[in-house]
């Protein structure tokens, strides 16, 4: 196996598939939201601990900080014998273009079709934003509409509602970013969706 990067959004299915394929003895894994400084020490630390087989590092993170991979580049160009690395995140423009060279790339995204709204945003009634949150909040009871769903809806409605022609000001589009994380935390649609639409309701009124 050769070290590589793992672009994916599931960082559990990857682990689990190691875990079938590797011994799990020699397996490492580094699993955090933010790598940082001292996450690139604890991996080159344990890099450097011999093995006399091969020892597969993970690393796995939403953000990763720019001095932390600049730490990991001298290992990833010269490893320790038997050593070999795995790094994942959700896009290979968060990984230095320095690392991004010394590595092969393993897309395992999924391209799929955007969510759709469905709504007219060019001109939107409260009554049409009744029915949507009515049915967001069915579809939730029936578990088929998660925080994933969830966020992609509210990524989809800011997209579509600029492509509509609405102006957005700063403090509003942070709004969006603000439900969006707020959507992680399992917070009910509803409770997203509502002020957001309002929001626009209002805004094609003025």
């Amino acid at each position: 196996m050769h070290s590589k990067i793992v672009i994916t959004s599931d960082f559990e299915a990857l682990k689990e598939e190691l875990l079938r394929l590797y011994d799990p003895n020699f397996l490492r894994f580094f699993i955090t939201e933010d790598f940082l400084l001292e996450n690139a020490k604890e991996v080159i630390a344990e890099a450097y601990i011999a093995e006399n087989s091969e020892k597969l590092l993970v690393v796995m993170a939403k953000n990763f900080r720019i001095e932390a991979q600049n730490s990991l580049l001298k290992i990833i160009e010269e490893p320790p014998r038997n050593i070999k690395f795995i790094i994942a995140c959700e896009s290979k423009n968060m990984l230095l273009q320095t690392i991004r060279s010394r590595l092969i790339t393993e897309n395992r995204l999924i391209k799929k079709e955007r969510i759709k709204s469905g709504l007219n945003f060019t001109r939107l009634e409260l009554k049409e934003i009744y029915r949507f949150i009515d049915e967001q909040i069915e579809l939730e009871r029936a578990d088929k509409l998660g925080k994933n769903e969830l966020k992609e809806l509210i990524s989809s409605i800011a997209l579509e509602a600029s492509e509509a022609g609405v102006k957005f000001s700063q403090d509003e589009l942070s709004y969006f970013y603000k439900a969006v994380k707020l959507a992680e935390l399992n917070t009910k649609s509803h409770a997203l969706l509502t002020p957001i639409l309002l929001m626009i309701y209002e805004k094609g009124r003025r």
